[in-house]
């Protein structure tokens, strides 16, 4: 009897790990599919920099120079720093290492769903075909860092929950939990928040006796991670009174939250590109309505699948505890956005994630367990549409980045042949991709730096052969340089993502 135990146990032990080993496999295919050489955009800019810094001492003073939102992501620009000292600092490089957090995360969350195949394989398929993290994971910025945590926290608690596993393996979820909620907290101030909805609801949730226990048990534990979030929270507010902020480019309102939901549930590979929604509002999405509401109908099944399954083997009391503290943290990070003209995208919600895909894959594994055409079916279209997303994101033109590296190659050309050139950009990007700018005039070897101009600033500056232009509402909020185009016959002559090229008319 007791080797059967033992033959049945390390066959359990063999089928797991073979099934781990496919999921990392897996994981890495999807991360080797997502990540791009593409331009560095806007936010990766200020990424890339701060990675090539030759020392600490210059990565810190920088920083403080620019005493914005990267301050309040301190785990992940010193991550980046060190990784851009290794690895190098180019687009690949610099997207590449998000592997060390999301790979981790996928395969804690799996390997918390060991005792539930279906829910685990459900799960992970979702996951793995989620445009979110494919969008995410094609960044140099700190999301793909916070979803590997969240990940990391959520499955430790799912574990820890279920009061299931012998004291050995409970220390190791311990350990993520403890471990996963520090670190998530330094990815970024707003994933703090997000980290005290996790453990809220999971403290709200839990009964009684099992806090207690678990209180008890691990209370060095408890202790040390409370004094350390304490020290971060001190942090944050010390960059506050420094005035460190996210830019107030936009402004958050009702179209803010909906549009979190549009990244989170996987619509954006089969809408507009994000240049699109910037320029043309909800006119942008009328091309796209119908495979939007084709994906929004099948949607709704598997969440209605998902809730009723979740539903049915969880507590009222642990269900309105999730969602009240999560609805909670949610709105005050749009009410503070609201106010102080901040806005929230679905990437400021990346620790949202895991949530989104325990439901979906709840929903996804309880429809094949009906065995019915019907539920295999919306499978299948989920399945389907959910790739679609993820390859239209990764592949097609209309999401690509702002490329900034091509505009600063046609400003090279253009200055090599002794022409003027205008930059109406992005300084940072000029930078990166070593487009030498002045403010000076009389420097006919550079190109002529502009930001948001004021009417009549052309009478100090040369007549310009060549201006590039990018996102007028960034830089050129006045619409004095639109005009000046205009009024001198200037014309369109290229156009790439978020940028166009215009030179007077006749050259």
């Amino acid at each position: 009897m007791i080797a059967a135990d033992s033959k049945n146990a390390n066959s359990s032990s063999a089928s797991l790990a073979g099934r781990m080993w496919f999921f990392a496999a897996v994981s890495g295919l999807v991360f080797t599919l997502a990540i791009s050489q593409q331009s560095f955009w806007i936010d990766e800019l200020y990424t890339a920099l701060a990675a090539q810094q030759p020392t600490l001492d210059a990565w810190w003073r920088k920083m403080l120079f620019e005493n914005g939102s990267n301050l309040q992501t301190p785990l992940y620009m010193i991550w980046i720093w060190v990784c851009g000292n290794i690895f190098g600092t180019s687009e690949v490089a610099l997207r590449a290492v998000n592997l060390f957090w999301f790979m981790p995360g996928m395969l804690a969350l799996t390997w918390s769903l060991a005792r539930h195949r279906s829910l685990q394989l459900a799960t992970f398929l979702v996951a793995a075909l989620s445009p979110f993290a494919w969008y995410y994971l094609n960044e140099a910025r700190p999301y793909t860092m916070q979803i590997g945590l969240s990940l990391v926290v959520f499955a430790s608690l799912f574990r820890l929950a279920l009061n299931q596993d012998e004291p050995s393996r409970e220390r190791l979820w311990v350990a993520g939990l403890c471990g996963g909620a520090w670190l998530l907290s330094a990815s970024g101030m707003l994933a703090m928040l997000w980290t005290g909805a996790y453990l809220g609801a999971a403290m709200l949730s839990m009964t009684k006796g099992r806090l207690l226990k678990l209180a008890r048990s691990y209370w060095p534990w408890w202790l040390g991670t409370g004094l350390l979030l304490f020290a971060l929270g001190l942090f944050y507010l010390w960059t506050l009174s420094l005035g460190a902020r996210a830019t107030t480019a936009g402004i958050t309102d009702a179209k803010n939250f909906f549009f979190i939901l549009y990244e989170l549930f996987g619509f954006s590979g089969l809408g507009p590109g994000r240049l699109s929604i910037r320029t043309g509002g909800l006119e942008a999405f009328r091309p796209w309505l119908p495979g939007l509401a084709i994906y929004g109908g099948v949607l709704l099944v598997v969440l209605a699948a998902g809730w009723r399954s979740i539903a049915a083997s969880t507590s009222r009391r642990t269900l309105l505890c999730w969602a009240l503290a999560f609805a909670l943290v949610l709105g005050f990070i749009l009410a503070v956005g609201i106010e102080v003209r901040f806005r929230v995208l679905g990437r400021h919600c990346a620790p949202l994630w895991p949530l989104v895909l325990f439901v979906l894959g709840s929903g996804i594994a309880a429809l094949l367990k009906r065995r019915d055409w019907a539920g295999r079916l919306v499978v299948a279209a989920f399945v389907g549409l959910s790739l679609v997303s993820c390859m239209s994101l990764r592949f097609c033109e209309r999401h690509a980045k702002d490329d900034y590296r091509g505009a600063a190659a046609i400003g090279h050309e253009a200055l090599a042949h002794g022409e003027t050139v205008w930059w109406n950009a992005k300084k940072e990007g000029a930078i990166l991709y070593h487009l030498t700018l002045t403010e000076q005039p009389e420097a006919s070897d550079r190109a002529v730096f502009l930001t948001n101009p004021e009417k009549g600033f052309e009478r100090d500056l040369p007549k310009p052969d060549l201006v590039l232009t990018s996102k007028a509402d960034l830089f050129d909020c006045n619409g004095a340089l639109a005009d000046y185009l205009a009024r001198a016959g200037f014309c369109p002559t290229a156009s790439f993502p978020a940028f166009t090229a215009w030179r007077a008319a006749g050259k």
